[in-house]
């Protein structure tokens, strides 16, 4: 009798275990998705500002997408490619090459803000093209369209 209750309630434990897994996965898939989100809508204000010329705008803006790009490694652990996510199975077969790319991104960031803050229309709007570059370099390879 006792081994049988030990053998449910290990059972039962797996079981939760593997949920909360999935929940956690399910989390992370949302987390991500919102900083993706929020980073396509900081691409629409730089391409805004960069359009009126309020170079000073820009920025802050990157400032957010430098801090989104630091934390997508993170945002991609083992087991979150399970669910609804575009995350493609290559991401975690070349996790080095991935995270070289978001440090691309995060890179991409601060040369916009550095040219933004030189005041140059021109090297700003080459900077955004560069980082836009980023962004479709490891959506080709890493996303599911």
């Amino acid at each position: 009798m006792r081994t049988v209750f030990s053998r449910i309630v290990l059972a039962a434990s797996a079981a939760l275990m593997l949920t909360g897994g999935v929940a956690l996965a399910q989390d992370v898939i949302q987390t991500r998705k919102a900083g993706f989100e929020d980073y396509k809508k900081a691409m629409g204000e730089i391409k805004d500002a960069v359009g009126k010329g309020d170079l000073a705008a820009i920025g802050p803006v990157t400032d957010r997408i430098d801090a989104f790009a630091a934390k997508i490694p993170s945002l991609f652990p083992p087991g979150s490619d399970k669910g609804k996510t575009a995350a493609k199975e290559v991401i975690w077969a070349n996790f080095p090459d991935f995270t070289a790319k978001a440090q691309g991104l995060q890179a991409s960031a601060q040369a916009l803000k550095v040219a933004a803050a030189s005041g140059d229309k021109a090297a700003t709007a080459k900077a955004f093209g560069a980082m836009a570059d980023s962004c479709k370099a490891c959506h080709q390879r890493y996303r599911s369209e």
